[in-house]
C-alpha cells in the first residue's frame, strides 16, 4: 500500500486558467497502468467504519500540526488566535483524523505487506504512519534525496534522529575508510559556493571577508556562532527536545562570554533563511542578534543578507558553535571543534560536543580538541549512499520546459510560495523576503535570476 498527500508546487487554478494541466493530473491513470489500485480517501471513509485514535496518538497529531503551522506561516510561534491560522490548524487536525481512520480501515481489509508513506512529518503523513504501526504493517518512507537524482526510501522517517544515526554503521560496513572519505569530500565540495552548489544559499556568496572581520580577528583565536532556522524541529517529538536552554540567544550569549574569557574574538553568522520568516518573527529574531551585539561589543555580526561566504569565514575560524544546523556537520568534517546547543541529526556519530543547557557548561567544556573527522564523514557518506538513484523519466510530470518555464507557470509557483495555504500568505511570503534584505542584495539576486 502507498499513501500520498498531494503537495502542489504550482497553483492549480492558475495553470488551468491558461490551459496548462497541473503536475499529477494523470496520476490515477499512471498508477492503474502500472497495476496499482487507486483509491480516494473520501470513498474509503464513506464505505468504512470510523476508527479513532488513542490519546497518545492525538497528542502526536497535535505536535505534527504545530510543526506544519511553523512551516506554513514561517514563524516559531504561530498564533492560533488569528482566524486563518486557527482554520488551518482545524483543517490539519480533521485531515489527520480522517487519514488515520481511512488507513486503518484499508489495512484491516487486506493483507498488506508494507505501507509506503511520504516523509512523515506533516499530519496526514504522521497519522498514516501511526495507523500502519497500530496494524503492525511495516512502513517505508520516501522523500527527495540528498543527491541530485536520488530518492530517500527507508523504513524510518527522514527526521527520525535515532534511527538515522543507528543505520550509519550497517550501511557503510562494506566500505573502507578511504572510500568513505572520497564520498564525503565530494559531498562537501558540492556545497561550496558556485552556481551548481547543493547549498541553496552558497550560489550568491562571495569569497572576500568584511574589513571589520579582518581587523577584529587579526592575531586572535576566532569562535564562530551560526544561527539555525529549523524552527519546525522544535516540534518533532521528545527525541528533539533534550535541551534546557530557553532560546538560542540565551545559549549563544553564555557561550560567547566563556569564549571571550578564553581570549577568543567571536562572530555571529545569521542564517540566510532569516529573510524568509514572517515579519513579526523576523523582527523578533533580528532583535535577538542585536541584543547579542549589545552584550558583546567586540562581536562581529555577519547578517543574513551579507554576501560573505560562510566557507570563507570558516577558513579563519578556530572553534564553532551551532544550534543544530548542518554547518556543524561540515565543520566537524573539516576538523574544527564544534559544539551543538541542541540535539542534531548527526550528534551521535560526528565528533561534536553537545552543550544542551547551562548545567552542562563545566570549566573544561570549551577546551578545543583534536577532532576525529571520520565520524562526520561517515554520516555524510551515509546521507549519500542511503539514496536510491532514480531512472530518467520517460513521461515527465510537467508539460513545460523546467529550465525555461512560461510566465503562467511562474505566476502559479508564486501563488503557492513556500507551501503557503493561501494566495495571500504566498504573496506575503514573497514580499517579506524582499523587504527583509538590503537593496544591494536584492539587486544582485534579481540580476542573477534574470540571467538564468
Amino acid at each position: 500500500m502507498a499513501a500520498a498527500t498531494p503537495v502542489d508546487s504550482f497553483h492549480r487554478e492558475t495553470l488551468h486558467l491558461f490551459g496548462i494541466p497541473h503536475p499529477g493530473h494523470d496520476i490515477q491513470q499512471r498508477l492503474e497502468t502500472a497495476g496499482a489500485k487507486y483509491l480516494r480517501i473520501d470513498d474509503v471513509l464513506a464505505s468504512s467504519p470510523s476508527f479513532g485514535m488513542t490519546a497518545e496518538e492525538s497528542d502526536i497529531l497535535e505536535i505534527s500540526i504545530q510543526s506544519a503551522l511553523i512551516t506554513y506561516y514561517r514563524t516559531d510561534a504561530p498564533d492560533r488566535n488569528i482566524r486563518r491560522i486557527a482554520k488551518t490548524a482545524q483543517r490539519l487536525r480533521r485531515e489527520g483524523e480522517q487519514t488515520y481512520s481511512a488507513v486503518t480501515a484499508l489495512l484491516r481489509q487486506g493483507n498488506f505487506v508494507e505501507a509506503y508513506l511520504p516523509n512523515g512529518r506533516f499530519p496526514c503523513q504522521k497519522m498514516a504512519t501511526l495507523a500502519a504501526r497500530a496494524q503492525q504493517t511495516p512502513t517505508i518512507h520516501y522523500e527527495k534525496g540528498e543527491t541530485p537524482n536520488g530518492a530517500y526510501v527507508q523504513p524510518y522517517a527522514p527526521q527520525d534522529r535515532l534511527a538515522s544515526q543507528g543505520a550509519v554503521n550497517p550501511l557503510l560496513s562494506a566500505l573502507t575508510p578511504s572510500e568513505i572519505e572520497v564520498i564525503a569530500d565530494k559531498w562537501l565540495a558540492r556545497r561550496a559556493p558556485s552556481k551548481e552548489s547543493r547549498n541553496e544559499f552558497a550560489a550568491g556568496w562571495t569569497e572576500g571577508l568584511p574589513a571589520e572581520f579582518v581587523s577584529r580577528m587579526a592575531g586572535h583565536k576566532v569562535a564562530g556562532f551560526f544561527t539555525s532556522s529549523q524552527d519546525e524541529f522544535q516540534f518533532l517529538g521528545p527525541e528533539w527536545q533534550l535541551h534546557t536552554w530557553e532560546s538560542q540567544v540565551e545559549a549563544f550569549d553564555l557561550l560567547m562570554s566563556r569564549f571571550e574569557q578564553e581570549g577568543y574574538v567571536c562572530y555571529l553568522r545569521v542564517h540566510p533563511n532569516l529573510a524568509t520568516k514572517a515579519h513579526e518573527c523576523f523582527l523578533r529574531e533580528r532583535e535577538g542578534s542585536w541584543e547579542l551585539a549589545r552584550r558583546h561589543p567586540n562581536l562581529v555580526v555577519i547578517w543574513h543578507d551579507d554576501p560573505t561566504s560562510s566557507y570563507s569565514l570558516l577558513e579563519n575560524t578556530n572553534s564553532v558553535v551551532v544550534w543544530d544546523s548542518t554547518v556543524g556537520l561540515e565543520t566537524s568534517a573539516s576538523g574544527i571543534p564544534t559544539w551543538t546547543c541542541a540535539t542534531s541529526r548527526y550528534g551521535l556519530v560526528a565528533d561534536v560536543r553537545e552543550l544542551l543547557g547551562p548545567e552542562n557548561l563545566a570549566e573544561s567544556s570549551l577546551m578545543p580538541w583534536n577532532v576525529v573527522t571520520e565520524g562526520a564523514k561517515r554520516f555524510i557518506a551515509y546521507l549519500v549512499l542511503r539514496d536510491d538513484q532514480m531512472p530518467e523519466l520517460t513521461r515527465p510530470w510537467i508539460s513545460w520546459d523546467n529550465a525555461h518555464p512560461p510566465l503562467p507557470v511562474k505566476i502559479a509557483a508564486l501563488f503557492v510560495s513556500g507551501g503557503a495555504p493561501s494566495i495571500r500568505d504566498a504573496l506575503t511570503a514573497t514580499f517579506d523576503v524582499w523587504r527583509h534584505r538590503r537593496a544591494s542584495f536584492n539587486k544582485s539576486a534579481l540580476k542573477s535570476r534574470l540571467a538564468r
